[in-house]
């Protein structure tokens, strides 16, 4: 699970490394922003509908990857 809510803190999990970033608890809104503005990516998984959490230094990586695929032929 990629985020978890604990008494004392909140905790999200990249899917990716496992890094983690913890806040204290009380107003999830205001880590979630705190969270997107590090650079973190947070979506909905097509496949199984559940949510998925990059930390920002793996959506550079994956954003870089996507870079160095070749184009494809378009067909029309």
């Amino acid at each position: 699970m990629a985020f978890e809510e604990f008494s004392d803190c909140f905790v999200w999990s990249c899917d990716q490394c496992d890094q983690q970033a913890v806040f204290p608890p009380g107003d999830f809104w205001s880590a979630l922003a705190e969270l997107k503005a590090r650079g973190w990516f947070i979506y909905r998984d097509r496949d199984d509908n559940e949510w998925a959490h990059q930390c920002g230094r793996c959506k550079r990586k994956y954003s870089a990857s996507i870079l160095k695929k070749p184009i494809g032929k378009i067909v029309g």
